[in-house]
């Protein structure tokens, strides 16, 4: 039967053939008998899709009138593709049986000519609903494989036709009368002077064939994957410059982005990766790609302006908005980003610095550190525009004697936003320097220049010899009309009042700009860090042009130089996260901050247990620092409130403290309490558990000793089967898997005994952390207590990680298992990032341990530490947080189960309040540990703005431990950044 379902982009007509006649045209002249067809788009000839009675797919395409030099330029094309670059995506032409790959058709009155050419499977780019960067990049390769194969075509076509882009400018002059918006034709008058400016210059660029129509109707991608599948439609092919090519490609590129420059740079990084680009050539690419835009906007606008086209509609339905966008990217910033894709360098174009003036205003000037890295904002809300302004206010006064100003290039804390890539990058980034003065007061022109505009911000012409730049000033009431020239010291305006009653009150923002392009834009007033480099080449420092003071003390060291600096003094056993780690200047609530403002949702650290930079524990730590802070071996009051304080959150008979100051030093003291208490050396662990980095408890952490480097077990260290319910021999499925796990924990006791060897302690943590998130089936720990004490030993519950309220439904983590130790070790949770750490057993084991040997911990249980442990507990118990773990984790537990239903990658969720754990395998059935990509997921959600990072036996579980003011919005950041790094990643890959 046949079909005639309209495709999409198409006019709903069958066009001239007839689905009878494509029928009879396939059956007499290519010996095929169509089984299904279907009409498609297409400006000028009919597209018919085909499947013939054995399955096979094919194009038919037909033109009205007689095969002419057009249709023999396509053919030679196409043959020459056939030949020169076989594996390259484009359809081939199938000759009839009669071996003409031209045939003359007769239609009624019509005469038309049939070409049959293989289907190309795949889904139009126009119709992907993102276009990731790693497809774009794809795109410039094969634009550039394939100008590589048409520059080896010896041959020409007769004659060029509307969409040459050499001609672009009478086309469009033609076509432009039709436009009826007037700001629409203004627009494209700007865009095609950049065209003009580089026209000329197309003649002396390297030529040869091209396709030039890479649009994003004619370019297919593989179904689900980001792989180029299709090049369609060789009707525009020309000899002309080769870098039209690109630009073509590129223009197609911008539709429908919000960073069409990114976009841009995507296509050109890929395009020059295959087929290098002259720095001559990059110059022309974005003013062409425009006027190719300006192209195909006027020239449908004209077309359907006579007829209802729905074909023209679709093809410009999202060109005009993406002019709009890119006619506010001055070229020379574009030039300059396209550069540096291609790893080109451009040299500043004013210098260091800018040339040196009489100072703007008459005040004081002081400057007003509003980075990161500042001290001005420590104890404010900085997204609070009163809080902003009372600090700034206390510094400045009413500003009649004293003018702020904040530097060029800047990182800003009032414009920190949460870190992402691509076209969703914050820009937290001033551009030119900002005078925080007085409403109305005078602003002096510092330099000799001529007003160019007064609409928007202020633009002025300066010369500087034979140079000449240009400044915009924002937040002027200028005085002056265009044309107007001022003298150094005249006064250019006033300062003008804020839009809105900001944090920084009144503000007049000063940019030293290289081209005139850059003036007319405007340029933007924040920027973002990966737009730097470009700025600093387009742009000078305003500090000489207002005389602003000289920066003091040098430069802030950047992450680059931090970097450089750790790995000379710190051993390389001492790794930091991440490849490519993020220099973190500030910390405030769940948000880390970088040194250029960006921010990174804190989903791992459990040291800050009540969150960053809690302004009740920095209180109460500097209060205590100003009275008092000594060793414990002195009498005060803290550490006796505070232990006591500590005990009541323990059931009986725990009792007894003693005050460490790490984790590591905490379970170093209960191993040496349980051995010297039961005269015994042989200690219990489970598979994979960590216990910290003393060489004692290095001893007893399979994750260590097991691990590189790993020395093994010591003969004393003897290992039971981990009680993971997902990898190990007894399941989820398995309702008894807890009794069977602690089985084996009785059984290792057992043959300890029988070899006249009985164990001191069986240690373990309520939740295993470092082993994967490894969440104890009901009654383990119970069945394991149990047989360890019928063998004499000691149960030593390591709570370092998850207690102090995390897990929910108890304070300590043991407490879930319905178990109390004999010993219990504690440490990140208790100072909320101050180091202090403790060990807390009965009363017999403590005097026990008293020997006569003394103990002593110079700084463990100092005033300070005490301090803060104590207001550390008052907020976890005052404000709820035990509570809100609990509401709060189930609700991420169930978010991530959602997110797994959608996720092959994630094999297994799991957890208990707010410390959980993403397991990624590759396989579901034979649980393949997925580690690259747990490693690759933790590199890009980094640099997504979510902190998270690869644990367990396998490296593949993403562990989730954050601050315990984690909210409900901060789950719904995570699970959605997560989500759209894992569906990036299924396309992309994870190389």
């Amino acid at each position: 039967m046949y079909s005639t379902d309209t495709a999409p982009g198409s006019e709903g007509t069958e066009g001239p053939l007839t689905p009878a006649e494509v029928a009879r045209v396939l059956h007499d002249e290519y010996g095929l008998d169509v089984a299904e067809q279907k009409e498609l788009g297409g400006e000028v000839d009919q597209n018919r899709w085909i499947r013939t009675s054995t399955g096979d797919e094919f194009l038919l395409k037909a033109s009205m009138g007689d095969v002419d030099d057009a249709m023999r330029w396509q053919e030679r094309v196409l043959a020459h593709l056939a030949t020169d670059a076989p594996d390259l995506p484009v359809p081939r032409l199938i000759p009839a049986t009669s071996g003409a790959t031209l045939v003359p058709v007769v239609s009624g009155d019509g005469r038309y000519v049939a070409r049959l050419l293989t289907w190309l499977p795949g889904t139009m780019i126009a119709e992907l609903e993102e276009q990731p960067e790693t497809l774009l990049t794809e795109l410039g390769r094969v634009a550039a494989r394939l100008t590589q194969s048409l520059g080896r075509l010896d041959s020409k076509p007769s004659q060029s036709h509307a969409w040459d882009l050499r001609t672009a400018h009478v086309v469009v002059d033609e076509a432009l009368p039709f436009v009826e918006d007037g700001d629409d034709r203004e627009l494209v008058a700007r865009v095609m002077g950049w065209f003009e400016r580089v026209r000329p210059r197309l003649a002396g660029l390297p030529a040869g064939v091209v396709h030039q129509d890479l649009n994003d109707f004619n370019v297919l991608v593989e179904s689900g994957t980001e792989r180029i599948n299709g090049i369609l439609d060789v009707a525009d092919a020309l000899h002309t410059a080769r870098v039209t090519e690109v630009a073509v490609a590129v223009a197609y590129a911008m539709l429908r982005k919000a960073d069409p420059l990114s976009a841009a740079a995507a296509v050109v990084r890929g395009f020059h990766s295959v087929a290098p680009l002259s720095e001559d050539e990059i110059a022309v690419i974005f003013p062409l790609a425009a006027a190719r835009l300006c192209l195909n906007a006027t020239v449908w606008t004209r077309r359907t302006s006579s007829s209802d086209h729905a074909y023209g509609r679709s093809r410009m339905q999202y060109t005009w908005p993406a002019l709009r966008k890119i006619a506010r990217i001055a070229p020379s910033f574009a030039e300059v980003s396209l550069r540096a894709a291609c790893g080109f360098s451009t040299p500043r174009a004013l210098g260091e610095a800018s040339p040196a003036g009489r100072p703007a205003v008459a005040e004081a000037l002081i400057e007003v550190d509003l980075s990161p890295a500042g001290d001005l904002l420590d104890d404010v809300d900085w997204s609070d525009a009163g809080a902003v302004a009372s600090v700034v206010d206390a510094l400045l006064g009413d500003r009649t004697t004293r003018v702020g100003f904040t530097r060029h290039l800047a990182p800003s804390l009032l414009l920190s936003a949460q870190r992402a890539t691509g076209p969703a990058e914050p820009a937290t980034v001033q551009l030119g320097s900002a005078l925080l003065a007085r409403v109305g007061s005078a602003v002096g022109l510092p330099v000799a220049g001529e007003v160019v505009s007064v609409a928007g911000p202020a633009v002025l012409r300066h010369a500087a010899g034979a140079a000449t730049y240009w400044t915009s000033w924002w937040g002027v009431d200028v005085s002056h009309q265009p044309g107007d020239r001022l003298d150094a010291g005249d006064q250019l305006g006033t300062v003008a009042a804020p839009p809105e009653k900001p944090g920084l009150g009144a503000v007049v923002q000063v940019q030293v700009l290289a081209t005139e392009d850059l003036a007319a834009a405007p340029p933007p007033r924040r920027v973002r860090v990966s737009e730097v480099p470009a700025w600093q080449v387009l742009t000078a420092d305003p500090e000489r042009f207002l005389g602003l003071p000289a920066r003091a003390g040098g430069r802030r060291l950047d992450g680059e130089d931090v970097a450089a600096l750790r790995d000379r003094r710190l051993a390389r056993s001492q790794r930091a996260y991440y490849r490519r780690p993020p220099n973190f200047v500030r910390g405030r609530g769940v948000w880390l901050y970088d040194e250029y403002g960006r921010g990174y949702l804190d989903a791992i650290n459990n040291v800050t247990h009540v969150g960053h930079a809690n302004p009740r524990i920095v209180d109460v730590a500097t209060a205590q620092m100003k009275k008092l802070n000594t060793n414990s071996r002195f009498l005060y009051e803290g550490i006796a409130t505070y232990t006591e304080r500590l005990v009541s959150t323990l059931p009986a008979p725990l009792e007894v403290v003693f005050l460490v100051c790490t984790g590591s030093e905490a379970n170093d003291l209960a191993l040496r309490m349980a051995r010297q208490v039961t005269g015994r050396t042989d200690v219990m662990v489970i598979d994979g558990a960590y216990h910290g980095n003393t060489a004692a408890v290095m001893g007893i952490s399979p994750n260590r000793y097991k691990g590189p480097g790993g020395r093994g077990a010591p003969p004393t260290t003897h290992e039971v089967v981990r009680p993971d319910v997902y990898r190990g021999p007894h399941g989820r499925g398995e309702p008894d898997a807890g009794r069977l796990y602690a089985a084996d924990v009785a059984a290792v006791a057992r043959r300890l005994v029988d070899e006249g060897r009985p164990p001191a302690a069986f240690i373990a943590e309520s939740l295993m952390g470092t082993a994967g998130n490894i969440v104890f089936p009901d009654g383990y720990l119970r069945g394991a207590f149990e047989a360890v004490r019928a063998a004499g030993g000691l149960c030593i519950s390591d709570e370092v990680q998850v207690g102090v309220g995390r897990l929910g439904s108890h304070f300590w983590g043991f407490q879930v298992q319905g178990v109390v130790p004999d010993i219990v070790t504690m440490g990140k949770p208790l100072g909320n990032g101050h180091p202090i750490a403790a060990v807390v057993t009965t009363r017999e084991i403590a005097d026990a341990f008293d020997d006569g040997v003394k103990y002593f911990n110079t700084f463990g249980g100092n005033p300070v530490s005490c301090a803060i442990g104590t207001t550390v507990l008052d907020i976890v118990q005052g404000d709820g947080l035990q509570e809100r773990a609990a509401e709060v984790g189930a609700y991420f537990l169930q978010s991530l189960r959602d997110l797994k239903a959608r996720h092959e990658l994630i094999g297994d969720v799991r957890g208990r309040g707010l410390y959980l754990g993403i397991e990624l395998v590759r396989n579901r059935d034979t649980l393949e540990p997925a580690a690259r990509e747990a490693m690759a997921v933790s590199e890009r959600i980094k640099d997504a703005g979510v902190v998270v990072y690869p644990t367990g036996a396998h490296d593949n579980v993403l562990k989730i431990k954050p601050p315990m003011i984690f909210g409900p919005e901060h789950v719904d950041i995570f699970t959605g950044t997560l989500d759209q790094v894992l569906t990036r990643g299924r396309a992309e890959g994870w190389n």
